[in-house]
């Protein structure tokens, strides 16, 4: 049943596949997001600091997005140049996401607004925490 390749070749590859399916499934909500920042729907003329201003927010947590899923692409494709740094440059950027990503239950008590974006939210969380426990680097020997 064992093909020959190494342990840690395997690891790699579906920690690799894990990351890469969690961020396909995060693509849903990231879109939504930047299409939200110019949707006058997401105006809110009673806000303190202008009408405008969850749009702001919207556009900085797009921002912030692209910063930590690039770190995550970076750290997982970087193979064996993936030192422990790295890698917790990736785990603490894939935990950054998926948390903002699950804020809404405690801030609101609204988990997702739909059964479609509660599954984008677990699949994304899911493939994220799974491939970037896959991908840890081991601990030398010496």
């Amino acid at each position: 049943m064992h093909s020959g390749t190494p342990r840690s070749s395997r690891r790699e590859h579906w920690g690799r596949a894990a990351i890469f399916a969690g961020l396909t499934a995060a693509l849903p909500s990231v879109w939504h997001t930047i299409t939200h920042i110019t949707d006058d729907t997401y105006r809110a003329p009673e806000a303190r600091h202008g009408e405008g201003h969850v749009q702001y927010h919207l556009a900085r947590e797009t921002l912030i997005t692209a910063g930590a899923l690039g770190t995550v692409v970076v750290a997982t494709t970087a193979g064996s140049g993936r030192g422990r740094a790295l890698w917790r440059a990736m785990a603490l950027s894939s935990a950054g996401f998926a948390a903002a990503m699950w804020s809404g239950g405690p801030v609101t008590g609204t988990w997702a607004p739909n059964r479609q974006a509660l599954l984008v939210h677990v699949g994304s969380t899911t493939g994220l925490v799974l491939g970037t426990l896959l991908l840890r680097p081991r601990r030398s020997r010496s």
